[in-house]
């Protein structure tokens, strides 16, 4: 028996009562920040509005509504009173999506999950004092754009300091084992008006 993920949208108005995906667009859907944006739209949004409210460039936004659009859940049209604005509106009062398609085809998780839960099992250990006061733990969540060559040079500094405080089968036996895990990846895309060009 299927289930189904729903949502619903305001009738304003719309074409189609209700739209039932039950095919291969139900990847498109799985993306939890295109499910998300799908939950903000309401009766229809601007990429601006949408980038504002979600605190993502309007570049980032405008690539997932293309996305979107190709299932046919939404529909996304030049604004014709703002000059490089793009409106979305949900093309159906409401969406239903199978389930048990959502998992199918994903893309690999960046971070696999029993990675996750040993390094979040470690931090609750250490905030509770097992590991006593000397323990050495450091956290960071670091933002800013870089140009290619300075990622790359980034990737290769990280690289060295990984072969030399990692390396496989040496260390310190006595010491305590520490875990690193490291991504360098973008983030988010450039502001609009640098990444879309006048059609």
């Amino acid at each position: 028996m299927s289930t189904w993920r729903e949502l619903t949208f305001p009738t304003n108005a719309l074409k189609e009562k209700i739209i039932v995906i039950e095919d291969d667009r139900a990847n498109i859907l799985a993306d939890p920040l295109r499910w998300l944006i799908l939950e903000t739209l309401g009766e229809g949004k601007s990429v601006a509005e949408i980038s504002q409210t979600l605190q993502i460039t309007g570049a980032r936004v405008l690539y997932h509504l293309k996305k979107l659009a190709e299932t046919g859940a939404i529909q996304l049209e030049k604004d014709k009173t703002v000059p490089h604005e793009w409106r979305c509106s949900p093309a159906a009062s409401k969406i239903r999506v199978r389930k048990d398609l959502l998992a199918n085809n994903q893309i690999a998780e960046a971070i696999p999950s029993e990675v996750v839960n040993q390094f979040n099992q470690a931090f609750r250990e250490a905030a509770e004092g097992l590991y006593g006061s000397t323990f050495q733990t450091s956290v960071n969540h670091n933002r800013a754009r870089l140009s290619e060559e300075q990622a790359s040079e980034f990737g290769r500094r990280l690289l060295a300091l990984i072969e030399e405080y990692f390396p496989p089968g040496k260390g310190d036996r006595s010491g305590i084992k520490y875990g690193f895990y490291g991504i360098l990846t973008p983030i988010d895309l450039h502001p609009l008006e640098d990444s879309e060009t006048e059609e």
